[in-house]
């Protein structure tokens, strides 16, 4: 009997393999295709990964936006009734839909169906225009449907928040602020850890916008097999991350970087483009890698991220923050004052996340679940760290870090003296000290400000226009140095002004980084907004500042409109 029933349940689990995204009245056509096409294991080992998802899991992590929502509105017929006017949205939708990669393992009517039924509820619901990539992200929610045998409007919910949790603006922006933003984070992380691939994308004009875009867009399952999306899918929502999927994409890059060193340079866009994942080993090896980028990665990345706004709604806030930051002028990972205090200061172990109740404190709350700084500094290794100040000590004759006017300096920095700047050999007379330990450290770089370096990048640097295809003119974004413009500045400006200290300063910072960059110097970051920002910081959360004199020349011109004047 026993037998009898266990033959019985086998029999019904091999039959479920093959009646996966079978619906009456259309059961045995969609049996004869998948019979002609796998084998009952192919079936099996295909949705292998859809059982094993625990989708209460998802939920928990998806749905704290779906109050905003309003989902206990919309119903299956909500969605399958709404409809779509304009004819030609409507034929590139269907034409996108019958591209879509998981038609071509499985052909289902029904499914196409569904998919664009959820597409223009969704387009309808937030007033926006149709964008392609959608049909890539909602065909795996749609085929969970069959599987796991859930409403439509609950795989509609799972789509939406999905959209919200990890490409908030993606296909709801008309202007791309929030795309461009994320090319930029990909480029500074890559360059932060990889600056040689960096360096030779660079070069070749080898842009994010060129081959990232589908695995931004859709993550990945565009170039993913279906069990290898839903597998990366499940990662990616139960770590409950929105930036790790820039950590992922730079793992891709590195783990692969010896075929795009070692090819000709003309064929590496094409060699991107045609990447596909289709082991789950693979997607392993990556989240691996991932994982170790993260955990060494400072947390000001996460912050720069925040202050660009990539996750808000608001298209303006949007534009602000962009042309505020302007990320796309970074010639390093920026590092912000807060988490200078947090990694020099043994008593601040709080966050450096502003919004965060632990900000700046010496005694940490055990509410840690709602801040992803918290929840990432638990299990990351404490980095170790080389400060290398490079502000001018000395104005003229005239020194401005005297006892008493001294801004002060933070702990365990390496400060530069006026000697050494003005040594012909400079900077690799400082470099040749950390050259055989370079990996082992992140190299954090202060000036005074930062806020004119974008001014001197239009004064003193100029556009190297490279390349060209048929989609347009591409220049790659390495600026070449003018040097009679920085020669005749100098020569003209009086040694005593602040307008020569800083540009001096920032001739200093660009010999150092292009410096490291050509040794294969990692992990290399600076201040944003310099020392300024760091002494503005400390005064404000009454930090002690080293040597920091009672007539700081920077309290002093505090209620100022700027530091420097001479722009004025």
């Amino acid at each position: 009997m026993s037998n009898q029933k266990e033959e019985e349940n086998k029999n019904n689990n091999n039959s479920l393999k093959l009646e996966v995204l079978v619906i009456n009245p259309e059961r045995e056509l969609y049996e004869n295709t998948l019979r002609k096409k796998y084998t009952k294991e192919d079936v099996g080992q295909y949705f292998d990964v859809i059982t094993e998802i625990k989708l209460i899991s998802w939920e928990n992590v998806l749905f704290e936006s779906a109050p905003i929502h309003n989902f206990s509105k919309i119903t299956d017929a909500d969605i399958l009734s709404e409809e779509y006017n304009d004819a030609k949205v409507i034929k590139i939708i269907k034409g996108d839909i019958d591209r879509t990669r998981v038609t071509e393992s499985i052909y289902m009517h029904s499914f196409k169906d569904y998919v664009y039924q959820i597409i223009i509820h969704y387009i309808k619901h937030f007033g926006i225009p149709y964008k392609q990539g959608l049909n890539e992200v909602a065909g795996p929610f749609v085929l969970l449907k069959y599987k796991l045998n859930i409403s439509l409007d609950r795989v509609y919910k799972l789509f939406v928040c999905f959209i919200d949790k990890f490409l908030t603006n993606y296909f709801r922006e008309n202007d791309f602020y929030s795309l461009k933003s994320t090319f930029c984070l990909v480029n500074l992380l890559l360059r932060y850890h990889d600056p040689q691939l960096f360096h030779l994308f660079e070069h070749c004009i080898v842009l994010p916008e060129l081959y990232a875009m589908s695995w931004v867009m859709t993550l990945f399952s565009s170039r993913c097999s279906l069990n290898v999306t839903y597998y990366l899918w499940n990662k990616l929502i139960l770590f409950n991350d929105n930036l790790f999927s820039i950590f992922f994409i730079i793992s891709l890059l590195i783990l692969n970087r010896e075929k795009y060193i070692n090819h000709d340079s003309t064929i590496i866009l094409s060699m991107l483009s045609q990447m596909e994942i289709t082991e789950i080993d693979e997607i392993n090896n990556i989240l691996n890698l991932a994982n170790q980028l993260r955990d060494k990665t400072p947390d000001s990345f996460y912050l720069l991220a925040s202050k660009l706004d990539i996750f808000t709604y608001n298209s303006k806030i949007l534009k602000v923050s962009y042309e505020k930051y302007n990320p796309q002028r970074m010639m390093a990972l920026p590092i912000f004052a807060p988490e200078l205090f947090c990694l020099t200061y043994k008593n601040i172990k709080g966050c450096p996340d502003e919004n965060c109740e632990n900000f700046l404190k010496i005694q940490k709350s055990s509410n840690l679940s709602k801040c992803i700084f918290c929840r990432n500094r638990q299990f990351k290794k404490k980095i170790s760290y080389i400060i290398i100040d490079l502000r001018i000590f000395k104005k003229g004759d005239t020194n401005i870090f005297s006892s008493d006017t001294s801004p002060g300096f933070l702990p365990k920095t390496l400060r530069i003296t006026e000697e050494e700047l003005n040594d012909e050999f400079y900077p690799k007379n400082i470099l040749n000290k950390y050259k055989n330990e370079m990996d082992n450290y992140h190299f954090i770089i202060i000036t005074s400000e930062t806020i004119y370096f974008e001014q001197y990048e239009k004064e003193f640097y100029k556009d190297i226009r490279r390349g060209s295809n048929k989609r347009g003119v591409y220049y790659k974004k390495k600026r070449e140095l003018d040097i009679t413009k920085v020669n005749n500045k100098f020569k003209n400006k009086n040694k005593n002004t602040k307008e020569y200290i800083l540009l001096k300063e920032y001739d200093n910072f660009k010999k150092l980084i292009e410096e490291m960059n050509i040794d294969g110097f990692k992990n290399v970051s600076y201040v944003y907004g310099g020392y300024k920002e760091i002494h503005d910081c400390a005064m404000k959360y009454k930090i002690d500042l080293l040597e920091h004199g009672k007539k700081c020349f920077l309290c002093k011109e505090k209620n100022q409109s700027g530091f420097f004047k001479f722009w004025k």
